[in-house]
């Protein structure tokens, strides 16, 4: 029997069958204020709470940002710090750099022992890298180092504009083992929002195909995974 990770979501593992395989890389869609990072504490923080070891790139936000929303959301990542919880801060340009080799960062990763890693965001770092040819190299590096190491990873990423189910970059997709989209629709005509979370790939999973309606609150992102949504 397969073993399944939980992402720290209950609407998502529903709609997932259980949870995200062990040792898969999965790549988080949204625009700006979509709920990526939140999905990213919800998921360090249940592996937390699990008593394993999580490593966080926050390449985007600093660091105490993200502290302040865990507590917000009733997910206090803070009390992790320094044990089972590695918060690092590199900027985009070092990150770039250490990725053009495979094996620095699976060094970075392997002397932590970590089992979950959430980088947040790869759009910062493909940003950084300087051209297409090495966009593609650091992704596959990144993507490669992850499975060798075998953990489990959340990868967030911007959509590009007026496509939400494609990153900026239209190449991590191919390459990671799932694919979940947050996406927010405007009606401008009555000024109703509404938000879908769509899992459009997971291998191995045979994972709800319909998008889902969700809300994020003061517990954080709250999936309705039975129920439909109707964009009128």
């Amino acid at each position: 029997m397969m073993e399944l990770v939980d992402s720290g979501i209950d609407g998502l593992n529903i709609m997932l069958g259980g949870g995200i395989p062990v040792g898969s890389s999965v790549l988080i869609l949204g625009s700006y204020g979509a709920g990526k990072t939140t999905l990213g504490i919800h998921f360090t923080y249940a592996g937390l709470k699990r008593g394993e070891r999580v490593a966080y790139f926050s390449l985007e936000e600093r660091k105490e940002s993200i502290m302040k929303a865990s507590e917000q959301y009733g997910m206090d990542l803070e009390p992790f710090l320094e044990k089972n919880l590695i918060m690092m801060n590199p900027g985009a340009v070092e990150f770039v750099e250490m990725l053009k080799l495979k094996e620095n960062f699976k060094r970075s990763i392997e002397e932590e022992n970590v089992s979950r890693v959430v980088i947040d965001s790869i759009s910062i770092m493909m940003m950084a890298a300087d051209s297409d040819v090495l966009r593609r190299s650091i992704i596959m590096n990144l993507s490669e180092s992850l499975k060798d190491l075998n953990v489990t990873s959340l990868l967030i990423s911007e959509t590009d504009v007026g496509q939400p189910y494609t990153s900026r970059e239209k190449f991590a997709e191919f390459v990671v083992d799932g694919v979940i989209s947050l996406q927010h629709i405007y009606n401008d005509r009555n000024g109703e929002e509404s938000s879908l979370v769509r899992i459009l790939k997971m291998r191995f999973m045979n994972h709800d195909r319909k998008a889902r309606p969700y809300t994020i609150g003061d517990k954080g992102i709250q999936i309705m995974a039975k129920s439909d949504i109707f964009i009128s």
